[in-house]
C-alpha cells in the first residue's frame, strides 16, 4: 500500500486509550508509475492472477445472487474501479468516504474486484460485490473498538448484501491490542462469531519480517494470509508462523492507482494478499451458497500449491476441487482478447522458443527492503522526468533458456522484465517469470513456449518516473 509518511494507518487497542498499535497492512509501497498504455488503459491480465492461477477464475460469469465481501478498513472513494461497491459505512456515522492518504481501503477493494470496464485494473473477482466499512474517523488510526462494531456491521448486513467474507488488512502486535485477557476475549469473540454467522475472517499475517503471525490475523480461527512474490518465495518484508494458513501474491502486485487517472502502478504488502485471496473466497462461496466457512477454507487450503514459502493460493486447482470445472471453462472462454503493444525497436534479434521442463527459480526476485511507510510516487503534485523506453540489443531463446541485452540502460536504474510463456496444452500464455534486474543483461530458464516479454525501466530512489514499458513479441 503506499501513502506519504507519516500517515500509514494505525489501530488502538481495544480499550481505547490512543496507543497506536493496529495498522493496515499494506507493505507500504506503491511504487512508481508503471503505465503500459494511453491514460486510462486497463491492466486487464495481472500477475497476481497468472501467479495464483485465477486467469480463467477471473471471468467466470456471475451466479444468479452476487455475493459480497465486507471489506473492513479505512474507507472507500467512488471511482470506476470500485464499480462494485454496493454499500459504504462507517462506524462514526459518516460517509464512509476513504480518510486515508494513501486511500488504503480503496486499494483494497479494487484488488478484491475491479471491474473490467476499460479503466484502471481488473480484480481478482469482478463478479463479486464489496461492502465497505471504515473503521476509522481519521483515515490514520484504528480504534480497537472500532473494528469489532466493524466487524459486527458486516455481521448486520449480510442477509441484505450476500456477505460471505470479512476482509482485514491490518493487525498489530498482541500484546498492544488485547493486552490483557479482557481485551483478547473481545476479537477472540468478534471472529467466532463472524464465524458463527457464516462469515470467513480473512486478514493479514504481517509485514515485520518475523515468525509471528499479527494479531488478529494470529488468532486460529482467522484465515492467516501472508505475502509471497509469485514464484512462491517468501517476501522479504512477510511475517510468518504456525498460524499462517496461506500465501498468496504480495510483491508486487499489478494495480492501479486509486484515484481518478487509474494509472498502472506496483503494490506489495501482506494487506494485498489479503485482499486478493478475501476476493478469491467470496467468488468461491458465490458459486455454491451452500459451500461453508470451514469447508470453503479447506478447498482452498487442500489444493494449494507447494512453493519455498509454503502453501501458495491456486485458484484453479481450488475450483477444480470444488466441482467448478465447468466454470472455469466458462470463465476460460469468456476472456477478452489481449492487447497487442507494437515494439518501438525497428528489430530484434529472436529465435523460435522451444518447450522445456520445469525452470529455476529467477536469478532476481522483487526487493525485499521495504519503506515503512513509502507513498504514492509522485505524492508532492510536482513532475518528474520519465526514464526512457528500454531497448533491446537482442533476445534469443535457445534450448529454454533466454537471453536479453539490453542497450543504453541508465547507471543504477533497475529494469523488471516480465515474461510471458504458453504452458504445454494451454491456449493462453501465464506469467513464467518476473525479475528485477541492475545489469544490462539477463539470462534465465523458462518453461512453455515464450509468448511475450515485457520490460520497463524504474529509479530505485524516486527520482525519475518509470518508463513506458517495451514489449517484445519474438518470431515464431
Amino acid at each position: 500500500m503506499s501513502e506519504a509518511p507519516g500517515s500509514h494507518p494505525r489501530a488502538t487497542s481495544a480499550a481505547g486509550h490512543g496507543r497506536r498499535i493496529f495498522r493496515a497492512l499494506g507493505s507500504g509501497l506503491l511504487l512508481a508509475l508503471a503505465v503500459a498504455f494511453p491514460a486510462h488503459a486497463e491492466e486487464v491480465f495481472t500477475g497476481q492472477a497468472a501467479a495464483a492461477r485465477a486467469t480463467d477464475s477471473t471471468w467466470i460469469p456471475a451466479p444468479a445472487r452476487r455475493a459480497a465481501v465486507c471489506i473492513v478498513d479505512t474507507g472507500n472513494d467512488v471511482t470506476p474501479d470500485t464499480a462494485n461497491v454496493v454499500a459504504r459505512f462507517a462506524t462514526d456515522g459518516g460517509t464512509g468516504a476513504d480518510l486515508n492518504a494513501g486511500k488504503h481501503g480503496t486499494l483494497m477493494a479494487m484488488i478484491a474486484s475491479a471491474p473490467h470496464d476499460g479503466f484502471g485494473m481488473v480484480g481478482a473477482a469482478p463478479s463479486i460485490d464489496v461492502v465497505s466499512v471504515r473503521a476509522s474517523s481519521d483515515g490514520t488510526s484504528f480504534g480497537g473498538f472500532d473494528v469489532q462494531a466493524a466487524v459486527q456491521t458486516c455481521m448486520a448486513k449480510r442477509a441484505a448484501y450476500n456477505i460471505k467474507v470479512v476482509s482485514l488488512s491490518l493487525g498489530g502486535d498482541i500484546g498492544g491490542i488485547a493486552a490483557n485477557t479482557t481485551q483478547r476475549n473481545a476479537f477472540q469473540d468478534m471472529i467466532d462469531n463472524a464465524r458463527l454467522h457464516g462469515l470467513n475472517v480473512v486478514a493479514a499475517a504481517g509485514n515485520g519480517a518475523t515468525g509471528t503471525v499479527d494479531w488478529p490475523a494470529g488468532y486460529p480461527p482467522a484465515f492467516a494470509v501472508g505475502a509471497a512474490a509469485n514464484d512462491g518465495a517468501r517476501c522479504g518484508f512477510a511475517s510468518w508462523g504456525p498460524e499462517l494458513d496461506l500465501w498468496a501474491p504480495g510483491c508486487p502486485l499489478d494495480v492501479a492507482r486509486p484515484d481518478a487517472t487509474g494509472n498502472a502502478a506496483w503494490a506489495s504488502g501482506s494487506s494485498e494478499a489479503t485482499a486478493f485471496v478475501a476476493g478469491i473466497l467470496t467468488q468461491l462461496r458465490g458459486l455454491d451458497p451452500g459451500l461453508g466457512v470451514d469447508a470453503a477454507e479447506q478447498v482452498v487450503r487442500a489444493n494449494a500449491r507447494s512453493t519455498a514459502a509454503g502453501p501458495y493460493l491456486d485458484v484453479a486447482a481450488a475450483f477444480t476441487g470444488a466441482g467448478f470445472a465447468p466454470q472455469l471453462a466458462a470463465g476460460h472462454d469468456a476472456v477478452p482478447a489481449p492487447i497487442v503493444t507494437t515494439p518501438s525497436t525497428a528489430s530484434l534479434e529472436a529465435h523460435a522458443p522451444t518447450t522445456v521442463i520445469d525452470a529455476p527459480a529467477p536469478e532476481a526476485a522483487p526487493p525485499s527492503s521495504i519503506p515503512e511507510p513509502a507513498r504514492i510516487v509522485p505524492s508532492d503534485g510536482q513532475q518528474r522526468s520519465r526514464l526512457g523506453r528500454p531497448v533491446v540489443r537482442s533476445l534469443t531463446v535457445r534450448r529454454g533458456t533466454l537471453t536479453l541485452v539490453l542497450k543504453g540502460k541508465p547507471k543504477g536504474i533497475e529494469a523488471r522484465v516480465e515474461v510471458y510463456a504458453r504452458k504445454r496444452g494451454g491456449v493462453f500464455p501465464t506469467l513464467a517469470r518476473s525479475v528485477r534486474i541492475r545489469a544490462d543483461h539477463l539470462r534465465t530458464r523458462v518453461s512453455g513456449t515464450l509468448n511475450q516479454v515485457s520490460i520497463i525501466y524504474r529509479d530505485p530512489t524516486g527520482v525519475r518516473e518509470a518508463s513506458a514499458p517495451l514489449i517484445v513479441h519474438p518470431r515464431t
